[in-house]
């Protein structure tokens, strides 16, 4: 399995992920998940998903 992060605010990312749902409808080698559920599950979990909110809210970005 790959990940692939994909800007949905830009015009190529929303076209591509428009065409990744069409073909995802028939088609069970495309899947698109919410980690919400799993990240809200425990309190660790819960507690990572508040930090990275807060990193965002704070305009930190990682450095790669």
């Amino acid at each position: 399995m790959t990940t692939i992060q994909i800007n949905e605010k830009s015009k190529i990312g929303k076209n591509i992920l428009e065409m990744l749902k069409a073909l995802a409808k028939n088609d069970d080698s495309i899947r698109f998940l919410d980690e919400t559920e799993f990240l809200l599950s425990s309190k660790d979990n819960k507690a990572v998903l508040l930090h990275g909110i807060d990193q965002v809210k704070k305009g930190y970005r990682e450095k790669r």
